[in-house]
Formats: C-alpha cells, sequence, structure tokens
C-alpha cells in the first residue's frame, strides 16, 4: 500500500492545487490514498475525502502541518486546528490529546526543518525520512537519526504543483482502508519509504519560489 502522506492544496498559502486534483492525480498513479497537508489549516480535507468516495478504496488522511515555534510538524488524523507558534513539545501534546500522530517533518530542511536538537529534544516516535522536496543529504540525515533512535519512519512529496505529487511516498505492507488503521500503522512503525530526492531542477523552481513568498510575507515563515 503506497500513500503520500504530504500535500497542499489552495487552503495553503503556497499552492493553488484543488485537493480534488490532487485526488484525482494520486489516483491516477495508482496509489492507495493521500493525507492532505496544508499549513496551519484543514478546511480542504473535507473537500477531499467527499471527492475520493468516487475511487473504492482510496483513502484520505485528515492531516495540518503545524507551524512551531522552531519549524514544521505533521499532525495526523486530528480534527480540529493546533494552534501555530507553539513549541513544538506543546504541539506534540495537543496533537497526542486529539489522538492523532505527530511527526518530525523534514528535519533537517533549512527553511522550516525543526532541526537535529530540537528533533531529538521532542518526543516523536516517527520522522518524515523520505521527503522529494528535500535534498538527498537532508533526507539521508533524517533517515540515519530514524535508525539510530528506533523512530518510525514517513515518506510524501510535499507535493505544491501538480506533477510533484507522489514523488515520495510510505509503504504499508498491510492494505488497510479505515483512517485509524492506517494512523495504527505508522503509530507502530510498520512502514517504509520509497520515492525520489529533491534535484538541481525541482530546486530551481522550489528555492526561487520559497524565497519570494518568505519576503511577501514580511520575512516570516510559514
Amino acid at each position: 500500500m503506497r500513500l503520500d502522506l504530504h500535500t497542499h492544496s489552495r487552503r495553503s498559502p503556497d499552492s493553488r492545487l484543488d485537493p480534488r486534483d490532487i485526488v484525482r492525480q494520486a489516483r491516477s498513479l495508482g496509489l492507495d490514498g493521500i493525507a492532505l497537508t496544508d499549513h496551519n489549516a484543514i478546511a480542504g480535507v473535507k473537500e477531499a475525502k467527499e471527492y475520493a468516495k468516487e475511487f473504492e478504496g482510496f483513502a484520505v488522511i485528515g492531516a495540518i502541518e503545524v507551524s512551531t515555534t522552531e519549524g514544521h510538524i505533521l499532525a495526523y488524523g486530528v480534527k480540529e486546528l493546533i494552534p501555530r507558534d507553539l513549541t513544538p513539545r506543546e504541539t506534540v501534546e495537543r496533537i497526542a490529546a486529539q489522538g492523532g500522530v505527530a511527526v518530525a517533518a523534514h528535519p533537517y530542511r533549512f527553511w522550516s526543518g525543526l532541526g537535529e536538537k530540537v528533533t531529538l529534544d521532542t518526543p516523536f516516535a516517527i520522522y518524515e525520512v523520505q521527503n522529494a522536496r528535500t535534498s538527498r543529504r537532508g533526507n539521508g540525515r533524517a533517515t540515519d537519526l530514524a535508525t539510530q533512535g528506533g523512530k518510525g519512519r514517513t515518506g510524501g512529496s510535499d507535493g505544491h504543483f501538480i506533477d510533484e505529487i507522489g514523488r515520495a511516498v510510505t509503504v504499508l505492507e498491510e492494505r488497510l482502508q479505515k483512517e485509524d488503521d492506517i494512523l495504527q500503522a505508522l503509530a507502530g512503525r510498520r512502514t517504509d519509504v520509497a520515492g525520489v530526492n529533491r534535484g538541481p531542477r525541482a530546486t530551481m523552481r522550489y528555492v526561487p519560489k520559497s524565497v519570494v513568498e518568505w519576503m511577501g510575507r514580511g520575512f516570516r515563515r510559514i
């Protein structure tokens, strides 16, 4: 079972994708599901789940990419918004209180990763180790950190454009359809990853876009 557990729709300030288009694209690629992880927003999940009903067996996991004081955390299985700009530990506690699963997003990303020290100091059971918008070095270091700490691993495209969807995925040996069962598989560390790293062409697309958007926000991180 292959799931893209990191995607962004127009509900994020840096993507224009319709949630339905993300579902359609993932399905066309043969994926078994997605997580919609918009930045500090959850409204697009309902749209994605409703549209996914047209595709039997296709899973949509409700999620948020939460901005903390130090970097980004992926919150899977939450039903309500997690406030932004809390500490990483406070954010993980809020996610757990909703019965969700917290994942350290692209820990070594310069712009929005938590960094090694904060990641290690925060009670994560899982790290995102295969992110298609992260360099090979960043993903490699995240993989090593997860292996050394006995942590679970997830992968996702971090797709903001339609052609990015599915470029990295989380792999489950079991074929699951219910969101709760998939969350249990994540929490139980019964996952593997596959996909690509950010190459030169993707870097030329990603970095200038990120810088321009950062300046447009008054030098404030998402």
